[in-house]
């Protein structure tokens, strides 16, 4: 059952020996792209902890039912960082949403910095598509809590306390990533160009670190994806 495919169902659906019939979006990838078919095996995960086997008794077009064996219930989500980041052009953003998820981020925040691509009405508006973007990513890492996608925030309401201060992503930083501290579980990332010299001051003045990720320049997804990682392997508690 490891290798069997996953496919997302909404939350508190999931009961064993129960017959669910799977949303239309997610039925036309089970039956298009992953071609599947009546009597093929699948994970059924809802994000929230629960993760199924269960057999497909029909599987065509967006018309895809599924029987459930055993549900299991994943306890708690392992602990992972909060990462914010500038907000950026779309394609870009989506990026770093879905692989913040695949390297165990526990929230995504998108910032309203002096230098975001997009207006605070964008920002608010593409909300529920990151939240999608983040959704689906769970079925490539099989991972069986979601990551959640928080409202934009302004600088404004970040420096006044809105985020527990952590680590901001800066080249120039004394401070480099394997040295990162394992109780800091924020990483800010600018958007690209970076943080004005007036936003930078405002962090430094409400608590926040820097780090260096690296002895390059990254793109600003890039850095997020990185800190979250290295965030991530420091926050997983030791195996005794």
């Amino acid at each position: 059952m490891k290798d069997a495919p996953w496919l997302l169902v909404p939350e508190g659906v999931l009961v064993g020996g129960s017959e669910i019939t799977i949303e239309p979006e997610e039925a036309r990838h089970a039956s298009g792209s992953l071609r599947l078919h009546a009597g093929d095996r699948v994970i059924l995960a809802d994000g929230a902890g629960k993760v199924a086997g269960a057999e497909l008794a029909r599987c065509q077009r967006s018309d895809v039912i599924a029987v459930i064996d055993e549900v299991v219930t994943v306890s708690s989500p392992l602990p992972g960082p909060t990462v914010a980041l500038g907000i950026l052009h779309t394609k870009a953003m989506d990026w770093a949403v879905q692989k913040a998820v695949e390297v165990g981020a526990a929230a995504f925040v998108p910032l309203l910095c002096d230098r975001s691509q997009g207006s605070h009405q964008r920002a608010l508006e593409r909300v529920g598509h990151w939240r999608r973007v983040a959704r689906q990513a769970l079925k490539q890492c099989r991972r069986a809590w979601g990551m959640k996608v928080e409202r934009p925030l302004t600088m404004t309401e970040v420096v006044s306390g809105r985020l527990l201060p952590g680590y901001v992503a800066d080249q120039e930083s004394d401070i480099d990533g394997p040295n990162i501290s394992g109780d800091c579980s924020t990483l800010l990332v600018g958007p690209e160009g970076g943080l004005t010299s007036e936003e930078q001051k405002a962090l430094a003045d409400a608590g926040w670190s820097t780090i260096a990720l690296g002895p390059h320049i990254l793109r600003a997804e890039t850095a997020a994806v990185l800190g979250a990682a290295l965030l991530t392997m420091r926050m997983q508690p030791e195996e005794k």
